[in-house]
Order: structure tokens, then sequence, then C-alpha cells
């Protein structure tokens, strides 16, 4: 008696809900039935042999060894990372950034905000590259392009220009993220292993972000603020480089099909949802540069069209292109709508709201150096690497909405130390446990979030899925960035000007709305985890 090449395991698992509850198999779901009284010529084996199935717990066969895999799992992590520690780096610069370009407050977030926006606009477009060129190839194309942008932008003299530049690293880069993804959840079955191996890729962006700032501390103090763009340079070079030799490679490219792939994208598409995004977070960091504020005429305009702009998105999606940038069939799912919601306020959060104003607290209300700046971030890539390694060997056994339940807790937890923190305050008795709830949060929210994104669409949506999922984290930050200048600026009348740093009490003041505003936005999120239905992730099925 023999099966069919579609294992026993893989049919467990097409018919298992997110709380693994078996139901009723759908016969003509399945495209592969078995046939128990076929026989297949298997090389020798024993009838007994052929009913077996391939263990998903054991090193999937296109790593030659343990340490191959590992050195793949390091490589494809870098993808997803290198936008949000682009980001977090030049935060930390952005006190060396202002002396330089003479740009001050909303400004001069757009350092930081260009590449993530960027990154999130272009993420399900570049996607196309991995379909028409191979995962491997266009891990290569992403990290060589993003070193190749990154030494430009080191060389730039004028603002507008380094925020061009640094704006092509995160579209660039944006087609790695999807061929990393690709190439774990293929070559990965539903198990242990494999929320281990996606708990190490889950590293990337919220680990990636935090280390960024200590890169940047230390760029910064030893060198300059380009010095961060030179070091991004010759890493991810290096990466590029390691990505041709280590990761398995594609089968040949077929360039018929590639050209078909490239032609039907939807471009469209993609320039309305830059356009609308770039438009709002323009608006909303450009508004304290202004006398009237939000009477300035530009301002108003800009907002409206940018919000207009995504309802048509959504329309435009949903009726003209025959492949859409966004299948508008994924949102039928209640899943992975509140997954996306709960991921956005916490991002928004994340990056937008703490972190940041953490950089001006340390900074020009503390007025540490920028290294000093640099070791008390050191807390969230430590604590980050633990958290993660913790998902994976208990993301089986804790429920997804439980561990969701307790992320969004840390960001409430850190947005309530932070609003009461003073300035007197000891880093290790309020900084220090700010960093580690907030680390706890974006690194379970992450990983819960990914994994129940690709648990809730169809399997030929799991792509596009996660697309959109890491799409959602890039523009939730930098419109949580614009939000957050904006709520300051509208506390603190000095924020963008030139003098705003002989104020640091006024700017602690104002500060503290922000962190009014967070604890709104992550008790909003803790609202939503009891109504998502998901349970344990990668249990091991026994017949």
């Amino acid at each position: 008696m023999s099966t069919d090449p579609k294992s026993i395991q893989e049919l467990f698992n097409d018919n298992v809900t997110s709380d693994n509850v078996a139901i009723k198999p759908d016969s003509d779901k399945i495209e592969n039935p078995i046939h128990p009284f076929e026989e297949i010529e298997l090389g020798g084996l024993s009838p007994m042999a052929a009913t077996t199935t391939v263990d998903p717990e054991m090193r999937p066969d296109v790593f030659t060894s343990t340490f191959h895999e590992v050195c793949c799992i390091i490589l494809v992590a870098f993808a997803p990372a290198a936008a949000s520690m682009s980001g977090s780096a030049f935060q930390v610069s952005l006190r060396e950034l202002s002396d330089h370009f003479h740009v001050n407050g909303g400004k001069l977030t757009w350092s930081v905000s260009s590449v993530m926006l960027a990154n999130g606009s272009c993420l399900l477009l570049m996607g196309g590259i991995a379909d028409a060129f191979g995962r491997r190839n266009a891990l290569i194309i992403a990290y060589f392009c993003f070193a190749l942008f990154s030494l430009i932008a080191g060389f730039m003299n004028n603002f507008i220009l380094l925020c061009i530049f640094r704006a092509l690293m995160g579209m660039t880069v944006a087609c790695g993220t999807p061929a990393a993804a690709g190439f774990l959840g293929s070559t990965y079955k539903d198990s242990k292993r494999k929320n281990m191996v996606m708990s190490c890729f889950g590293i990337g962006p919220p680990a990636g972000g935090a280390g960024g700032y200590f890169i940047g501390g230390v760029c910064t103090t030893a060198l300059s603020w380009r010095a961060i763009h030179f070091f991004f340079s010759i890493v991810f070079l290096l990466l590029s480089i390691a990505v041709l030799f280590t990761l398995p490679k594609d089968k040949k490219i077929d360039w018929k099909k590639s050209k078909r792939i490239l032609r039907n994208l939807d471009y469209i598409g993609a320039i309305i949802s830059l356009c609308a995004f770039t438009l709002i977070c323009f608006a909303l960091t450009q508004v304290d540069a202004t006398s009237k504020k939000w009477k300035t005429p530009y301002i108003i305009v800009t907002l409206l069209i940018g919000i207009f702009l995504v309802p048509l998105f959504v329309v435009y999606e949903y009726n003209v292109p025959s492949n859409p940038l966004m299948p508008m069939r994924m949102f039928i799912t209640r899943n992975f709508n509140l997954a996306m919601v709960i991921t956005s306020f916490t991002w928004m959060v994340f990056y937008g709201c703490l972190n940041y104003s953490a950089i001006l607290f340390f900074e020009d209300i503390k007025h540490y150096s920028t290294i000093i700046v640099a070791c008390c971030f050191l807390t969230q890539p430590i604590v980050g690497t633990c958290v993660n390694i913790f998902a994976g060997f208990t993301m089986h056994i804790i429920p997804g909405r439980v561990m969701m339940a307790i992320g969004c807790t840390g960001f409430l937890l850190a947005s309530i130390i932070w609003a009461t923190n003073s300035v007197r305050r000891h880093y290790f008795l309020g900084p220090f446990w700010a960093f580690t709830f907030t680390v706890i949060g974006a690194d379970l929210i992450y990983n819960t979030a990914n994994r129940c994104a690709l648990s809730s669409v169809d399997k030929s949506l799991q792509s596009r899925a996660a697309g959109t999922f890491n799409t959602f984290i890039m523009l939730s930050s930098s419109v949580g960035l614009g939000l957050s200048t904006t709520v300051l600026a509208s506390r603190f009348s000095h924020y963008g000007k030139n003098d705003q740093h002989e104020y640091p009490h006024e700017l602690f003041e104002g500060m503290k709305y922000v962190y009014y505003f967070s604890i709104s936005l992550s008790g909003a999120a803790l609202c939503l985890c009891p109504f998502l239905k998901l349970g344990v992730l990668g249990k091991k099925l026994q017949n």
C-alpha cells in the first residue's frame, strides 16, 4: 500500500483550523487524494516504508548541514530588518543631521520615514521580482542595490537628495522580504522547527530596528552620520555575496514567463498607495514647519488628497486589475483583519511614538552623548533575542491570542512607564523597563501576527498575505511617526524651530501627550485581542 507524493501530514494540515481542531475534509478541495491501492516505485523501499512520511521536524533536504541551514536563516533575516535598521540608525543621528542640514522638527523625520515609507509601499510590487527572477536572485538584487544606494546617500550634501536616495534604499530592498518569506515558507512544513525558524526570521524587523540605534550611535560618535551609510553599504554588499554562494540555487529563469509576470504587475496600484501615504505623512510632518499650522491651505489639501486616495486604492484593487497588488478577498477573514489592525496600532506605538520620543528624551532633555544613547538602546536587541527564542519554543504551546494579548500589554505598560517617567528617574528604574516591555510586545506580536496572517488565508494568497503584513508594519511606522510629531507640535510651540533645544521642560511636558496617545493605541489593540480565534501554531499532529 502506498500514497501519492502529497504527505499525510500535509493532508492533516489542510483540514485543521487555527485552533488545531480537525474538521471534515472536503474532497473537492484536495488536489491529490490518497490512493491506497496505487503502487508507486520508491527505489526499493518496503511497502511499510512507503506509507511513512517525512518528519517535518527534520532538517530540509535543501540544506547540506545544520550549519548551512543556520547561515541561510541568518542571511534571509536581514531582508525584513534592512529598512527598520536603517530608519532607527538615523533616529540616533538626528541631532547631527539637524546641525549639518539646518533642518528641524517634522522635516527632519523624513530622513527616517522615507526609507520605511518607500519600503512599505513597494513591498507587494517588488514581490513580483521574486516570482520573475527567483527568490535567491531577488535577495541578491535587494542587498546589492541597498548597498549601492546607501553608498551614494553617504556622499549627499542636500537634505532632499538624501531623503530620495534613502527612499530608493527602502524601495529596492523591498523585493527581498517576500523572497525571504517565500523561501522559508516553501522550505519548511508546519512544525516546532518551523516555529523556531520563523521566530529567528521574526527577529529581523524589531531586533534589527533596535540594533540600528546602537549602529547609528557608534558610527556617528566615531566618525559622522555619513559613516552609517558607508557601514550599511559594506555589510549588505557582503551579504549579497554570501547569498550568492550560500542560498540554494533557483530554477533556471524562464524569460518568457518573467516578462509576462513583470508586464502584469499592478504598477498603478503601487503608485496610488505610495502617493496616498506620502501625502498623509507629508501633511503630518510638515505642519509644524508652517506659521499657520493647520490653517495652512496646502497642508489641508495634501492631507485630504492622501486620505481620499486610500479608499480609491481599495476600490481600484477590488474592481480593476486582473492581478491586484493587494487582493481584497484576503480581508474577508476576521482573523486576518484583526491581526492587521492590532499590528498597525502597536507598530505606530513602537517606532512612531515610543522610540522616537526616547531619542528626544535622552538627547534633548537628559543631554546624553550619542554613544550613551546607543548604549541605552542596547536593551532592545538583547531582550528581543531572548523573546524570539521564547516564542520559538512556546508557539506550539501557548495560544496565539494569548501571545498577542501579552504583546499588547507590553506596549501598554511601556507607554504608562514613559508617561509617568520623570527627568531625574534612574535609567534602570524607568526607561530600562519601558524598553523591555516594548520589545516583548514587538517581538511577540510580530511572530504571532505574521503566522496568523498566513494561516488565515488560502495557500494561493500566503505570499501576498506575508507581503501585506510587512507593508502594514512599514506604513504604520511612518504614519505613527507623523502622528507623534503632530501631537508634539500641538503641545510644544517651539518644536521644529531652531530654539527647541532651549526649552527642555516644555518639551518634556509636550512629550507626555505622545505617551497618552500611545496608551490609547495600545489599549485599543489589547481590547481587540479577545476577538482573535487563534490557537497554538505548529503543533505536531499525531495519527
